[in-house]
Formats: structure tokens, sequence, C-alpha cells
């Protein structure tokens, strides 16, 4: 593996003779996800908004052409760079086979990274979507010695708290990953980051400068005074039926089952409104809910796992009664994507706690924090009988979607990317 890696480098290397004859352009930005395209919400926004502010933006991830037309609408300041796809047979489903086949996955990884490098344009800014770390942060020094770019990484999470999900926090390999993380982080020019929680936690590893850029809804995720229940099927009836929608990723982090037995809960009361329990996402635990759905199946509540397009999927939060999130934060201090979505929708928020979540859902005012399935349940009941507090919530929900990407990311990005933007950012 050492010698594939330092062949790797070397090809890297000889390369910069070729790049460097490529003239650096003052707005020329590269976005790196090491993830599907389709799937990166935050890194899609940074890439339109630079674009409207005139960048030339070259977007490096894991995708196919049909799906980023439609994602950005054919801008030609925006290019695609696609990193070749992992096979499946370096996709652990065990504790066992991760720790065998992680290294042939970085190496994989890493060569496919390197190849980028004969592709990409020579960008002012690298902008580094964090986790994963590896081996991003190390080919983004790469790209910094390539070109002289700056790094700029933007925290979503730690990468560290995420693979202590698998491993355990005491697992050696989480602590060597938390040094790793930590260490070359120091090589960033800045950081983003989603939560003021998160801010302060870089603060204190001396991760600096750190800027907080809030997750905002785009412009396609808004209220709607005509709703487009069709949607949903002719079986669904707005007038006798509530409509309760959660996004998930199908992972341990965002326990489904929480749901279900919140909603069994409620299922047993007597006289319960109906409900539609709409569940979107794709993700490992998907089989496993459903085979549990279809040999439990409740009285007064029908479940949906749809996958939706980019159109249908804020339409149909813009449908809902109730939103829910499932999210817990591998680290405490990040924020559910989905939540935000909902907020754009006009949507209040069920939110189970952990740390950060206060800076999002307000509870009594936006949404409600509730502790439990059973304390959810409660809630849900108590929410479709009152509508009095339903309608209060909703009402802050309302107000929470007039706080827009485009305002925050010109806010913030002014500082960061040395934009002629005289707001000033929110900088920790």
């Amino acid at each position: 593996m050492h010698i594939l890696i330092g062949i790797a480098i070397a090809v890297a290397v000889l390369c910069l003779y070729v790049q460097r004859r490529r003239c650096r352009s003052g707005k020329q930005v590269a976005i790196l996800v090491l993830g599907d395209i389709g799937h990166s919400p935050r890194m899609q926004y940074h890439a339109n908004s630079f674009a409207k502010h005139d960048w030339n933006v070259e977007l490096i991830g894991y995708g196919d052409d049909n799906n980023e037309q439609e994602l950005f609408k054919k801008d030609k300041r925006i290019r695609c760079i696609h990193i070749p796809k992992t096979p499946a047979w370096l996709t652990p489903s065990s504790k066992l086979q991760f720790l065998l086949f992680a290294p042939l996955k970085v190496t994989f990884l890493w060569l496919g990274l390197c190849s980028i490098l004969f592709r990409v344009h020579a960008p002012s800014y690298l902008l580094v979507q964090n986790p994963p770390c590896i081996p991003t942060f190390v080919f983004a020094l790469l790209m910094r010695f390539c070109f002289g770019s700056r790094i700029v990484i933007d925290w979503h999470n730690f990468g560290f708290s995420i693979l202590a999900l698998k491993l355990g926090k005491n697992h050696m390999l989480v602590k060597i990953m938390k040094a790793y993380e930590l260490f070359l982080g120091r090589f960033a020019y800045k950081h983003l980051c989603v939560s003021n929680a998160m801010s302060e936690v870089l603060g204190n590893w001396g991760l600096k400068p750190t800027y907080v850029l809030y997750d905002r809804p785009p412009s396609h995720f808004k209220p709607l005074s005509k709703k487009p229940y069709n949607l949903l099927g002719t079986a669904f009836n707005p007038k006798t039926c509530k409509l309760l929608v959660s996004s998930t990723s199908w992972t341990p982090d965002e326990d489904i089952f929480v749901l279900y037995k919140a909603l069994e809960e409620y299922d047993a009361q007597p006289n319960a409104s109906p409900i539609l329990a709409v569940i979107t996402g794709k993700g490992p635990m998907k089989q496993d809910f459903l085979d549990h759905v279809k040999e439990h199946p409740l009285q007064h509540v029908r479940f949906l796992t749809p996958w939706l397009s980019t159109g249908d999927y804020p339409r149909l939060l813009a449908c809902a009664d109730l939103g829910v999130s499932l999210h817990t934060s591998s680290s405490g201090v990040d924020l559910p994507m989905k939540v935000v979505d909902l907020f754009g929708c006009g949507i209040p928020v069920l939110s189970l706690p952990f740390p950060a979540i206060t800076e999002l859902v307000k509870d009594g005012r936006n949404g409600k924090i509730v502790g439990d399935a059973h304390e959810m349940a409660v809630t849900i009941q108590n929410l479709f009988t009152n509508t009095k507090e339903l309608s209060s919530l909703k009402r802050g929900a309302m107000s929470e979607s007039k706080h827009r990407w485009d305002e925050e990311w010109d806010t913030v990005a002014s500082q960061v990317f040395l934009m002629n933007n005289k707001t000033a950012a929110k900088k920790k």
C-alpha cells in the first residue's frame, strides 16, 4: 500500500509542471466533496453561490451528468469533475471487513483523487467538505503545493466522531483519526462550520479563524399556499388525515424506530386521528424498517418511504402538518439540514435533543424538543388535537422561512473568500 501511495505522490508531483503552466484565476474555486454531489446539498449551494458572484467553479465528487444538469441548470460556470467510484467489494458489511478493507479503500480513493490533478484548473481556493477527512485533508495539502490554493475547510461534523459510532470512542483508530483531523486541519487558511457550538470546539482545538455559516434553505424550499397533495396519491385526504414527514439517512445516529415506537403508542390511543407518515431518504437500515412495519402494521398510521426528485422533495415538505428530525449528532455540535428544509417550507419540527439543536429548534416557538419515543407520542397527540398550539408553532416556522441561504452566504463568504461585500461576517 505504501508503495502505491508513493507512486501516486510521485505522479502527482510530476503533473505539477504541467499544471503550473495553467494560469490561476482570482475567481477560480474547486469544491471537494468526496461524496455523491447529488446528496451534498450544502456543497451544491456553495457552488451556485460562487457562480452567482461570477466565479468559475469545479465541483469534485461522485455523480452523474444528468442529475447535475438538473441541479445546476446547465450553468456554464459550474463544472463537475467525477471521482472514480469505489468498487462494491470495498464497501464493508461488518466491523471486521471495515478494518481489513479500509487501507485498500483509502488507497483507491487516493489514486482517484490524484487523477483529478490532471483535470482541474488551478484554483485560488479549495473548499473541502469534512467529513470525510481521509484522504481529503492530505489531498488538499497536495493541491496547495501544486497550485498555491488556499484551503478552506467546511466542517459539517467530525470524522472521528462518526468513526466512533462504528468502533467505539475509545478505539485506537478513533484516537488516531482525531489526531490526524486536528493536526492537518491546522494547515487550512480559514474554517467554515455549521453551528456556534462547533465553532467553539474548533477554537478550543486551535483551528482559527472560524466562521459560522448556518445552513439555510435555498429559494425552492418555500411555503406553498396551494398544496400539491397529488404527490401523495388519491388515498390521502388532508381534511381527515394528518401528514407527518421525516427525512433520514437510515443510519444508527438517526434511529427510525424511535419514530415507529412513538407512532405505535399514538396508534393505541382511542379515537386517534389517521396519520400518513412519509419517510424519505436512502440508507442501510431502510429494509429492516420496512420489514418491521410489514410484520407489525398500525391501525391509524400508514407509512410511505418514497425516493423523491429534487423538485418534488420541497413540494412534499410544504404539504406536511409536522416534521420530525431523528438526528442525534455523533459530535453533539452539528445541525441537521433536514430541519432547515422543513423550516424553509414553514413546517414546525419535532426534534430529539442534543447540545447544539437549540441553535436551530426553539422549543415552543418553531417546534418541540422531545426526549424519547414516549414524549414524542404525547406531543404528536397534543399537537394534532390542540390546533391552537400547532398553529402557534406554524407561525414560528413561517418566521424561520424568511432566513435564506443567499443572504447568509453573502454575509459570511465575503469575509472568507475576500469578496467586496461590506457586510460583517459571523466570525468567532
